[in-house]
């Protein structure tokens, strides 16, 4: 479901935060947040509207300026990649035969100690 640059705001603020449209506005248009722009109108999704919540946690408790904002996204977001991968990496480990899985999970487990 999308939501219009009020409802965002509105949602933020909910939240114990502070940020305007045009703050918001600036988010997407320094592509922060991946907003669609229709006629006019922003139009943002639940994933666009979470960001832009932890855009602003990050600019107010932990003073996170505008310069360095791209590269604690960029940082965040191969978090999240690797996040993915290792969850798939589980599910894989998972349909694995009790013996071979114990070999992989030592192997990893040395290779992360060492």
């Amino acid at each position: 479901m999308l939501m219009t640059l009020a409802e965002v705001v509105t949602r933020i603020d909910a939240a114990g935060l502070t940020i305007t449209q045009t703050q918001l506005v600036y988010f997407a248009e320094q592509q922060w947040v991946r907003a669609r722009q229709e006629e006019g109108a922003w139009y943002f999704d639940e994933q666009d509207a979470a960001r832009a919540q932890l855009i602003c946690e990050m600019r107010e408790d932990m003073a996170i300026n505008d310069e360095a904002m791209p590269l604690v996204l960029r940082l965040l977001d191969q978090v999240y990649a690797l996040r993915g991968v290792i969850g798939e990496m589980q599910q894989v480990l998972g349909q694995l035969p009790a013996e071979e899985r114990a070999e992989i999970e030592e192997k990893l487990r040395a290779a992360l100690d060492g």
